[in-house]
């Protein structure tokens, strides 16, 4: 049997891996991907082009892990050690320490430019799966038994399967007539890579202020990653700010934990939606990562549920092709929609929350917050139900 999976970032190609690696090469992979992971090294040489990167939880971290590829894993990501949450201009803070729960750390930052690269190398290697790159999917025909894609190239790929992973506002699904619920957050995510006078130490930080949070996210070679939410009223006067003006407002609204901040790399500004698909397959076709949601960054869930899908998926579709089951087949689509639902419904609704708790003016919330606050950061209780459930780094 076969599968297409439409998109070769991060979630479609950790999606071929944890299928070559579950079904052991006797399931035929094609990987459709239209940008080269090797397009932006000379940008990222000349500084032109943000690094990209993600915040996985534990727990996360070692499902990659089972997969075999600790080697790629350790070559681009940077331990997070502790965690400070506080709200600009109060007083209470939490601090989340790995040791306090018993733990060597409480997730790693992945730099997706170099992760993907390398993925791309181990994949190409295998096989069982084809990549096609750089490529464009131009038509896809789907049949009661199987999918015929067309490439831009005119060559055409057939599958029992076909899968999204083509991320937010999916090409794919929307010529494959899916719908989503959108809700505009009206902020915009400043990123940026960032120099600072003291090291990092594996700590990142979240300081939710008067517009949006502000997340620091360690990264090698002591660098921090920088993602910044304003509100769209504020993009066009942050974007007129040269590098000296940015550093100074950043450094009044982030404050000296990192001492002075040294150099800010290139900026880039992305509109923060929250998009949910309204059903999450469709005939012989299922979205994982943010083609089926994609969530604001605020408590930094989009690629650990993303991650989620692809597990699931991967285990349902390997018992269906050892239990010689159509994998397109709707009921083995059918169980994969059903595994995911909670975890999807529970994780959107707790970062919608808190974007709407922490972006609301209204005093008794204000208080509220505080209150909150205070009561975390003196409650071991209340600190593990904060790790377990809000940011979902498990502890077991």
């Amino acid at each position: 049997m076969s599968i297409i999976i439409h998109g070769g970032g991060m979630t479609g190609a950790i999606l071929a891996l944890m299928l070559f690696k579950l079904t052991k090469g006797d399931l035929e992979i094609s990987l459709i991907e239209q940008h080269s992971p090797y397009c932006c090294d000379t940008q990222l040489s000349l500084n032109t082009y943000p690094p990209h990167v993600i915040a996985l939880s534990r727990g996360a971290y070692y499902e990659l892990i089972r997969v075999n590829i600790d080697s790629i894993l350790s070559s681009c990501s940077t331990v997070i050690k502790q965690v400070e949450i506080s709200e600009y201009n109060r007083l209470h803070k939490i601090f989340i320490n790995a040791q306090d729960h018993q733990l060597s750390e409480l997730g790693y930052v992945i730099e997706l430019n170099i992760f993907r690269k390398k993925l791309f190398n181990f994949l190409q290697k295998k096989s069982s799966v084809t990549i096609y790159c750089p490529a464009t999917l131009k038509k896809i025909k789907r049949e009661k038994k199987k999918n015929i894609v067309t490439l831009d190239n005119g060559h055409q790929i057939v599958s029992k399967l076909i899968v999204a992973a083509d991320g937010a506002y999916s090409t794919l699904a929307t010529n494959c007539g899916m719908k989503w619920f959108r809700y505009n957050y009206q902020q915009i995510a400043v990123v940026s890579k960032i120099t600072t006078e003291i090291p990092h130490f594996g700590r990142a930080f979240e300081k939710f202020t008067e517009h949006g949070p502000l997340a620091m996210l360690p990264m090698s070679n002591n660098f921090n990653f920088l993602i910044w939410c304003i509100s769209n009223k504020q993009q066009q006067e942050v974007s007129r700010w040269n590098k000296k003006k940015f550093s100074q407002e950043l450094q009044n609204i982030f404050g000296w934990k990192l001492g002075k901040i040294l150099n800010i790399e290139t900026r880039c500004f992305y509109n923060l939606w929250l998009t949910r698909a309204q059903s999450h397959i469709s005939h012989r076709l299922a979205l994982v990562g943010n083609a089926a949601q994609n969530l604001h960054p605020i408590a930094g869930q989009g690629c650990n549920l993303g991650l989620r899908d692809i597990v699931v998926l991967s285990k349902i579709i390997t018992q269906a092709l050892y239990q010689n089951i159509d994998i397109g087949d709707y009921s083995v689509l059918n169980t994969y929609q059903k595994h995911r639902y909670l975890d999807q419904y529970r994780t959107i609704k707790i970062t919608d929350g808190l974007v709407r708790l922490f972006s609301n003016h209204y005093l008794p919330l204000i208080i509220a917050r505080n209150v909150g606050l205070f009561f975390v950061s003196y409650s071991t209780i209340l600190q593990r139900l904060l790790v377990n459930t809000i940011l979902n780094w498990k502890t077991d």
